[in-house]
């Protein structure tokens, strides 16, 4: 993600509108041009986007997994707000391209729209509002339903959840949720009550969506959940129009058993004319205006473009949805270990006798031992490096290693020599075999392979090396160097490590230029050589 190098300004599309604000900041970057085109099909979005390094967008725009396929520049997408349902998160984590959003810009625009939403239902204010635009007088029709001492079920307790819980426990109603995520430490700090969803649907009210759609939670509200409400309930929908099954929704308002609903989101946007749900009269619609407020509106435009700057620059990734790690200080600061951790993964890849099905990685001392994620996908990433062509990095390194089927797991106990700060990882490969390879800092920046499984080591793990494994005896070095020399090859460092004197050893030899295949051959057939194999680190 470092461009520092690279003197050509970056490129970022814009497919929506975005705050004054947020484009000033976008003039104001020296190393920064923009495009801002509206009305992007995925077909035309994907004729226009290999120009680009970043790409922001809103709900409206679909990032399709062709359109990220044409991407071969792109680096950061940025949605402006907080759902990314219509970007291919997975494609674009495989592609190495970091998706962010913006979780706190429009907040407190949705909960209270939530709130207007809520009160609007209950009072059946805009049904009054027409009535009385029409010159009719009827307060009759129009009796109300009060919130207080009434029970709000909330599905999704993130950010605008907890808002609309403290909201509602204003105007004096029970809320109780139902969120897999949350701890009950947390809710009982929120002073709200964790259930199932079977037990939020019987006890409601009210029900307010604030849950991300993911395949878990779409069509959450169905013809069965809906079974299993009380009569009379109402639905509040911001979050997304997939949550609930229209069909479902529509019969249930039919029925009477849902007495109201009222949506800001739909399935299909906009809205069709022939929408059954826009000639209902208990039901209250407005074209997606959660975040819709000025401050809101400024809010996420010069976050977003913030974050994509940034991004750019290589000087953080908050918010990034696939990132292992989103300050981008820890980068900086952890970058010795980060290169040790890649170094070790590129080893094990080189020297592995077989396909890799497992990887377990144990991290000790104070200086890293809360980074156990970024380091061990800085190992996966070393790893995958020497085997694949595609541009590997901190993104697209998991998701790779995943769909390889190789299992990844944090472990303790793995034989190793003591030091401060050690980085120690386990390789299992088809076959039954294994290999451990335990590394560490001298002097906070001396990189160093200080143990494969029993030998003790110390290796830098730089440049071109030969790993021989061999019989212990004397003259065997010197043949070596010998064969090494006769054909210009000169030996920078010979590191060996040994379980014994005159029993085995594992040798590392630093050539300063590559070894031909038929010389590497020729020294395989020396009768001490167990095997030999040549890596580049």
């Amino acid at each position: 993600m470092d461009e520092s190098q690279n003197q050509q300004p970056f490129k970022i599309l814009i497919t929506d509108d975005v705050s004054a604000q947020g484009l000033s900041l976008l003039e104001e970057a020296a190393d920064i041009e923009f495009d801002l085109i509206k009305g992007l099909t995925p077909e035309t979005l994907a004729e226009r986007i290999p120009d680009y390094d970043g790409l922001v967008v809103r709900s409206s725009v679909k990032v399709t997994k062709e359109v990220l396929e044409a991407a071969d520049k792109l680096k950061v997408i940025g949605r402006a707000g907080v759902g990314v349902d219509n970007i291919d998160v997975d494609t674009a984590s495989m592609r190495g391209i970091v998706v962010m959003n913006t979780p706190g810009a429009n907040t407190i625009a949705t909960a209270e729209h939530t709130m207007t939403l809520l009160l609007a239902l209950c009072r059946h204010a805009p049904q009054a509002y027409v009535t009385l635009k029409q010159g009719r007088w009827d307060r009759k029709s129009f009796t109300g339903t009060q919130l207080h001492r009434k029970t709000i079920g909330i599905i999704g307790m993130g950010r605008i959840g907890m808002r609309v819980a403290a909201r509602c426990q204003g105007f004096g109603m029970d809320v109780i949720t139902y969120d897999p995520y949350l701890s009950d430490e947390a809710a009982h700090e929120l002073r709200i009550k964790c259930v199932t969803l079977p037990e939020l649907l019987a006890q409601a009210d009210f029900i307010a969506l604030h849950a991300a759609l993911t395949p878990n939670t779409e069509q959450i509200i169905n013809a069965e959940a809906i079974a299993q409400m009380k009569d009379g309930v109402r639905i509040v929908n911001t979050a997304r129009g997939a949550l609930i099954d229209q069909d479902a929704l529509v019969e249930g308002l039919k029925s009477g058993k849902i007495a109201g609903a009222a949506l800001d989101v739909f399935i299909e946007e906009p809205v069709p004319a022939d929408s059954p749900l826009l000639a209902m009269d208990n039901v209250i619609v407005t074209p997606h205006l959660a975040a819709s407020t000025v401050e809101a509106q400024a809010d996420v435009g010069t976050q977003i473009v913030s974050q994509i700057i940034d991004a750019l620059r290589g000087l953080d990734f908050r918010n990034a949805l696939n990132m292992p790690f989103s300050d981008a200080k820890l980068l900086r600061t952890m970058q010795p270990y980060l290169a040790l951790a890649e170094k070790v993964g590129s080893l094990q890849a080189q020297l592995a006798d077989n396909t890799i099905e497992r990887i377990e990685v144990e991290i000790k001392g104070t200086e890293i031992s809360d980074h156990i994620k970024p380091i061990t996908v800085a190992i996966l990433k070393g790893l995958l490096e020497p085997h694949m062509e595609k541009a590997i990095n901190y993104i697209n390194a998991p998701y790779l290693i995943e769909r390889r089927g190789i299992k990844v797991s944090q472990t303790r106990g793995l034989p190793a020599p003591d030091y401060p700060n050690l980085i120690s990882c386990r390789i299992e490969w088809q076959g039954g075999g294994s290999r451990t390879v335990a590394a560490t800092l001298f002097n906070h920046d001396e990189p160093r392979l200080v143990q494969i499984d029993g030998y003790r080591v110390d290796v830098r793990p730089e440049g071109i090396i030969l790993v021989f494994q061999s019989y212990d005896r004397p003259g065997f070095i010197g043949r070596v160097g010998t064969v090494l020399g006769e054909l210009g090859i000169n030996i920078a460092t010979w590191r060996t490590g040994r379980t014994a004197p005159g029993g085995m050893a594992l040798s590392f030899v630093s050539v300063d230029r590559d070894v031909p295949e038929n010389v590497m051959n020729l020294i395989q057939e020396f009768e001490l050589i167990m095997r030999i194999r040549k890596v580049k680190l």
